[in-house]
């Protein structure tokens, strides 16, 4: 049960993670650097939220939920340094 509330958790916050890092995206076409698409980020986490509710691939799912998150947080460490 605790398990099924942290993952319900876990998949809102990554989502409101993973869409503010998709706006500038969305805005500018990249940050600066080449992505495959405009929607690479939003694609990656939907996803990993399809997979987070099977049985099977559910650590997978946890995993390409963040895999966004993981992605973007240097870049934007690295501008708000600057």
């Amino acid at each position: 049960m605790a398990y099924a509330i942290y993952r319900v958790f876990h998949l809102l916050w990554t989502g409101f993670l993973a869409f503010l890092t998709s706006i500038p995206i969305l805005e500018r076409g990249s940050l600066g650097r080449v992505v495959w698409d405009e929607t690479f980020f939003l694609t990656i986490w939907l996803l990993g939220a399809s997979l987070l509710f099977t049985k099977r691939f559910n650590v997978y799912g946890m995993i390409f939920t963040l895999a966004p998150l993981v992605f973007t947080a240097p870049i934007f460490i690295f501008m708000l340094s600057i």
